[in-house]
């Protein structure tokens, strides 16, 4: 049985500790840090106690982290990440976000929802697209050693 609740610690650590390798790839793309094990402690400290995240637990094992960022008034960054197991909860996961979560941010006010995706991340850019979101750019240049990401984007009513 797939849950979706609020993001804990807990989970957190659990679904950073076997992240898929593709997440990996695309968080040292945008970090100083390139050492993986660094790169989870980072996420741990990044996320832990935030109350704009959600998690997914299947069968009582974490899958998958999110985190819903205000990064300007009304603009929100998501962030997302999962372990291996992800296809199972996908479809909760996304009928989720967009039935309950984006609603709930628009509900508030919030007229945009953002992500970049690292190029060739075709599976992460599958979810955003089946989340309603659209690519609005490539964005070249954008990783650290030169990795181009696309920018996804949910856009509402601004009134």
């Amino acid at each position: 049985m797939v849950r979706i609740e609020l993001g804990t610690n807990d989970a957190l650590r659990q679904v950073v500790a076997n992240i898929r390798d593709d997440d990996i790839r695309e968080f040292r793309a945008i970090s100083f840090i390139d050492d993986r094990a660094a790169l989870a402690d980072d996420l741990v400290a990044r996320y832990s106690g935030r109350y704009d995240t959600f998690q997914a637990i299947n069968d009582g094992r974490p899958v998958a982290f999110g985190a819903m960022v205000l990064v300007r008034p009304h603009v929100i960054s998501a962030g997302f990440f999962a372990t291996e197991d992800f296809p199972a909860v996908a479809l909760p996961v996304a009928r989720f976000v967009r039935s309950r979560l984006f609603p709930s941010y628009r509900k508030v006010g919030v007229h945009r929802i953002e992500c970049v995706i690292i190029d060739g991340y075709e599976s992460a850019m599958r979810f955003c697209r089946a989340l309603g979101m659209k690519v609005e750019a490539e964005l070249r240049g954008y990783g650290k050693n030169g990795e181009s990401f696309y920018q996804f984007a949910w856009v509402g009513s601004c009134s």
